[in-house]
C-alpha cells in the first residue's frame, strides 16, 4: 500500500461544504410509499367517476357585459349624455348579490320561461343560495384594468340549457337596470330639488303683492321651468358605465359532471398529499443521521461510507466503484475496526472467523458494503470467502458475475451428500472466492454447517444475507457464525435499531459493530488520501 498526502483544491479544512439535495433517500421515501398512494389514488379516483357519473346534468351559459371608459372624445355628445361614474369590480359584485338586482333577475325569469317544475325548483333554489350569501349558479367573472375598464362575465348553472340560458340573460337585464339607475340618482335629485322650487315660486306668485316683486318671481319660475325641461331631457340620454356586450347562447352540452375528468384531478391531487404526508411522516421519524447516533446504541461503529455514484441496477458500475476513490478508501477504516474486533481477547478462537453483513432493511447497501469490505481485505492479502447466503436476491451473483460474462464462469459444484448443493466460483478476483446456494429457502442449521465446512481454506468468510428485520431465519443463521456487522443509512430509523439489538440479545448473536453506510459526513475530502499503485488495483478486477 502507497500512501500519499494530497492537497485537495477548493477544499480547505475549514471549509463548511453545502449540503446537497438527498435525491437517493428522496427516491426511497417515494418507492416506500408508492403502492399505498397509487391504490388509495385509484380507489378515491373510481369512488369520484361513480359519484359523478351519478349526479343529474348541469348546463353553463354565459352572458358578458363591457365596462366602457366615461365620454366619448366628441363634446357635442358629451354634453348631452349622462354617465355614471366607474365601479371597482367588487362593488359590481356586491351589486350582483344585492336583493333589488336578484329580484328583478328573478321577476325577469319567471316572464322570460314558461312555467315548470324545473323552473321553479331553480328560482328557489337561487333565492336560497343568495340568502345565504353563497351564490353558487350565478358568478360573476371580471377582466378589468386599472381604469376599471373591460369586460364582466355572468355564468349561470342550471338542470336544463333554457334554464341557464334564461338565468344568465335575467342578471345581465337586471344588472345593467340597477346600473342606469345608479346614473339616474343624481338627476332624480336636481329634479326634486327644481319641482320643489317651482312649487314655492308658485305659491309665492298666488299670494299677489308688489307687481315688481311679482315679476321677478314670475322670472324665476322661468328659469326653474326651463332648468327643470333640461332634467326631463338628460333623464332620457341617461346611462350607466356597463352596457351590453353579448347575450347568453343556449348551451348544447353539459358542464356537469364530467366524470373523467374529476376522477384525474382526485387521483393527481391525492398522489400529491400522499406524497406530501409520506415526506412529512418520514421527517418526523427519528433517523440514524451521522456517527453519534450510532454511537449512543453501544457496540462500535466501524466507519462511515459516502453514497457510491452508480445506479443500484447496474452490478457492473457499483462493483467498480467499490475499488476507487473515497468508497474504498473509507473502507479501509471499515476492515480495521473489523479485524480489531475479531481480534479481541474474549473472540480469539482457532477457527475462521465468519461474519454476517446485514441491514435493518432492504436497500441500505449490505451486498455492496460486503463486496467493498472483501476487495479491501484481499488487498491486504487475506483470503477471503463471501458467501451469498441472500437466497431471495442473490445480490453478490449480480456483482461478482455479470450476466455477460456468467456462461463463461467454471463453478465447482459440490453436492455432498448431507449439505445444501452450493456453487464454488474461485477467484473471481483476486483472493476471492463465492459461494452460493442453489437453494430457495433460507435452512439456518443447513447453512450455517455449509458454510463453516468450507471456510477452512481461508482467513476470513463474509455472509451476506438477508434483512434481519425482514427474515426471521438470518439471526438464528447469525447464531451459528462468530459475528454480525449492521450496515445501517441515514433512513433507518431508530425503532429499527433497537429492534436489532433486542433480538440479537434474545438470541445470544455477537453483535460486533455498525457501519454507516451512504453518509453525507463520508463525501466532504479532507487534507489527506491514498492512493493505490495501479498494477494492484488492476489485478483485483473481476474476472471475465
Amino acid at each position: 500500500m502507497r500512501f500519499e498526502k494530497r492537497r485537495l483544491k477548493g477544499s480547505p479544512m475549514t471549509a463548511e461544504r453545502p449540503q446537497d439535495l438527498d435525491v437517493p433517500s428522496i427516491l426511497r421515501v417515494i418507492r416506500r410509499a408508492a403502492l399505498p398512494i397509487v391504490a388509495a389514488a385509484l380507489c378515491l379516483a373510481a369512488l369520484t367517476f361513480v359519484y359523478a357519473s351519478s349526479r343529474p346534468a348541469m348546463y353553463l351559459a354565459t352572458a358578458s357585459l363591457s365596462a366602457l371608459p366615461v365620454g366619448s372624445g366628441n363634446s357635442v355628445i358629451n354634453s348631452t349624455l349622462v354617465t355614471a361614474p366607474p365601479l371597482p369590480p367588487a362593488v359590481v359584485q356586491r351589486a350582483l348579490r344585492s336583493p333589488e338586482v336578484v329580484r328583478a333577475a328573478l321577476k325577469r325569469l319567471e316572464t322570460a320561461r314558461p312555467d315548470s317544475p324545473e323552473r321553479r325548483s331553480f328560482a328557489g333554489e337561487l333565492r336560497r343560495e343568495f340568502q345565504l350569501g353563497d351564490p353558487r349558479s350565478v358568478q360573476l367573472g371580471a377582466e378589468i384594468n386599472q381604469d376599471f375598464v373591460g369586460v364582466y362575465e355572468i355564468s349561470a348553472l342550471a338542470p336544463t340549457p333554457e334554464l341557464a340560458q334564461g338565468a344568465a340573460n335575467s342578471f345581465q337585464n337586471a344588472l345593467l337596470e340597477w346600473d342606469r339607475q345608479r346614473a339616474l340618482t343624481g338627476i332624480a335629485r336636481a329634479r326634486t330639488n327644481l319641482t320643489n322650487q317651482r312649487a314655492d315660486l308658485n305659491a309665492r306668485i298666488a299670494r299677489g303683492g308688489d307687481p315688481i316683486g311679482v315679476r321677478t318671481l314670475e322670472q324665476l319660475r322661468l328659469d326653474v321651468v326651463e332648468r327643470l325641461q333640461q332634467v326631463e331631457v338628460l333623464e332620457q340620454t341617461v346611462s350607466g358605465t356597463l352596457s351590453r356586450l353579448a347575450a347568453a347562447s343556449l348551451p348544447v352540452q353539459s358542464a356537469q359532471p364530467r366524470p373523467v375528468r374529476d376522477a384525474l384531478l382526485v387521483a393527481a391531487a391525492s398522489v400529491f398529499f400522499g406524497l406530501l404526508i409520506a415526506f412529512v411522516l418520514d421527517q418526523l421519524q427519528k433517523k440514524i443521521r451521522g456517527l453519534d447516533d450510532l454511537r449512543s446504541f453501544g457496540p462500535p461503529v466501524f466507519g462511515t461510507l459516502p453514497p457510491l455514484t452508480g445506479r443500484r441496477s447496474d452490478p457492473v458500475r457499483i462493483g467498480q466503484a467499490t475499488r476507487h476513490g473515497l468508497f474504498r478508501e473509507q473502507m479501509e477504516f471499515v476492515r480495521v475496526g473489523l479485524m480489531s474486533s475479531l481480534a479481541a481477547p474474549d473472540r480469539s478462537g482457532t477457527q475462521t472467523p465468519a461474519v454476517m453483513v446485514s441491514s435493518a432493511r432492504v436497500g441500505e447497501g449490505k451486498s455492496t458494503v460486503t463486496a467493498g469490505l472483501a476487495y479491501s481485505l484481499a488487498t491486504h492479502g487475506t483470503k477471503v470467502l463471501i458467501v451469498d447466503a441472500d437466497v431471495f436476491r442473490r445480490r453478490q451473483e449480480q456483482l461478482w458475475l455479470p450476466t455477460h460474462s456468467a456462461s463463461s464462469r467454471k463453478a465447482v459444484l459440490r453436492p455432498d451428500e448431507g449439505h445444501e448443493p452450493s456453487h464454488l466460483y474461485p477467484e473471481v478476483a483476486e483472493n476471492v472466492d463465492l459461494l452460493t446456494f442453489e437453494t430457495q429457502r433460507l435452512d439456518a442449521a443447513a447453512l450455517g454447517a455449509e458454510i463453516r465446512r468450507r471456510s477452512r481454506d481461508y482467513g476470513i468468510v463474509l455472509v451476506d444475507s438477508a434483512p434481519v428485520l425482514k427474515v426471521a431465519d438470518t439471526l438464528v443463521l447469525a447464531s451459528h457464525l462468530d459475528g454480525l456487522m449492521i450496515v445501517a443509512d441515514p433512513q433507518t430509523s431508530y425503532i429499527q435499531m433497537q429492534r436489532i439489538l433486542d433480538e440479537t440479545s434474545r438470541l445470544g448473536v455477537q453483535l460486533l459493530g455498525f457501519v454507516l453506510n451512504r453518509s453525507r459526513e463520508a463525501t466532504v475530502p479532507g487534507e489527506y488520501a491514498y492512493s493505490m499503485p495501479l498494477k494492484t488495483e488492476r489485478s483485483l478486477d473481476v474476472h471475465s
